[in-house]
């Protein structure tokens, strides 16, 4: 392996930062010296980009809480047909106990009446 100095470490990321931050404002000067645009037409067309974000955040964020709120809802729904269900099924449970109660009485007295 290479053994490279704290100082040789340390010099080569000032270079590199240093040639990443020129590299980047050359590369933004060539650009805007290069665009098609004049600075106000420019500045204007940002504008006019921003602005569709913000309303494409607007048509987004809206359905969105339209969305939580009927979700909300549905879930109160889906608990109180839980609920329903439930008192449903105990109460056919205890119609079918008190049924089969009574059969073994209704047997009794036929046969009592033979």
């Amino acid at each position: 392996m290479l053994n490279v100095s704290k100082t040789q470490r340390s010099t080569s990321l000032t270079t590199v930062a240093v040639a990443a931050l020129v590299g980047g404002l050359a590369g933004a000067f060539v650009g805007l010296m290069l665009a098609p645009k004049s600075g106000k037409a420019l500045r204007q067309g940002i504008q006019e980009k921003a602005d569709k974000i913000l309303h494409v955040e607007d048509v987004v964020f809206h359905p969105t809480e339209t969305l939580k709120q009927q979700g909300a809802g549905l879930v109160d729904k889906g608990k109180q047909l839980a609920k329903d269900l439930q008192t449903f099924i105990l109460e056919s449970q205890k119609i079918n106990v008190d049924t089969q109660r009574e059969e073994p009485l209704q047997a009794h007295d036929k046969a009592e009446e033979a």
